[in-house]
């Protein structure tokens, strides 16, 4: 295994880190959006992309970047998606949709700087609709949080969806 070359993430902000992302699941889970945005860095960054399915024996060149990009925002934009959820003009969340993310598999590396920290995680989103059919989303984070005045703050999340296809008609979720 490489040595890292900064020194390993302390235990206190191994521990503040996993906390921070079980409560930001608990507030997105209760459409407490204002409240997440307060975790966000103002310079966030925020992107997901499909897995891009290929046999292991290809050896073709691999599709150019940003061709699986389903979202790529910023805070501004997220706080525009927030408010579109909240118009009453998205029939598909009207009445809300039950919405459950379970996060797992936590692991924190260190930066070149100790106020910031990059974290992996696994979530899983389950969303039952008016129709009564459970969707279940799986995806792979990596996160680069910020430690400042207020706390650990999101600088940026990569979200990699765990499916070739969308599983459902939309993502008015956040992950």
């Amino acid at each position: 295994m490489p040595e890292l070359s900064v020194a390993p993430v302390p235990f206190e902000s191994l521990i503040a880190l996993t906390q921070r992302l079980y409560h930001e699941a608990r507030l997105l889970d209760a459409e407490r959006f204002e409240d997440w945005l307060a975790l966000l860095c103002n310079d966030v960054t925020y992107r997901m992309e499909l897995k891009r399915r290929r046999f292991r024996a290809d050896r073709s060149p691999p599709a150019a970047i940003g061709t699986g990009v389903i979202f790529n925002e910023n805070l501004a934009r997220l706080k525009l998606r927030i408010d579109r959820l909240r118009s009453g003009f998205v029939w598909a969340e009207d009445p809300p949709n039950f919405v459950r993310r379970v996060v797992s598999n936590v692991e924190v590396e260190p930066v070149d700087t100790e106020s910031e920290a990059i974290v992996h995680s696994v979530i899983v989103i389950h969303r039952n609709r008016i129709d009564g059919l459970t969707r279940v989303f799986t995806a792979g984070r990596t996160d680069r949080w910020r430690n400042g005045a207020n706390g650990w703050n999101l600088l940026a999340r990569n979200i990699t969806l765990d499916h070739a296809v969308l599983p459902d008609s939309n993502i008015n979720v956040f992950f």
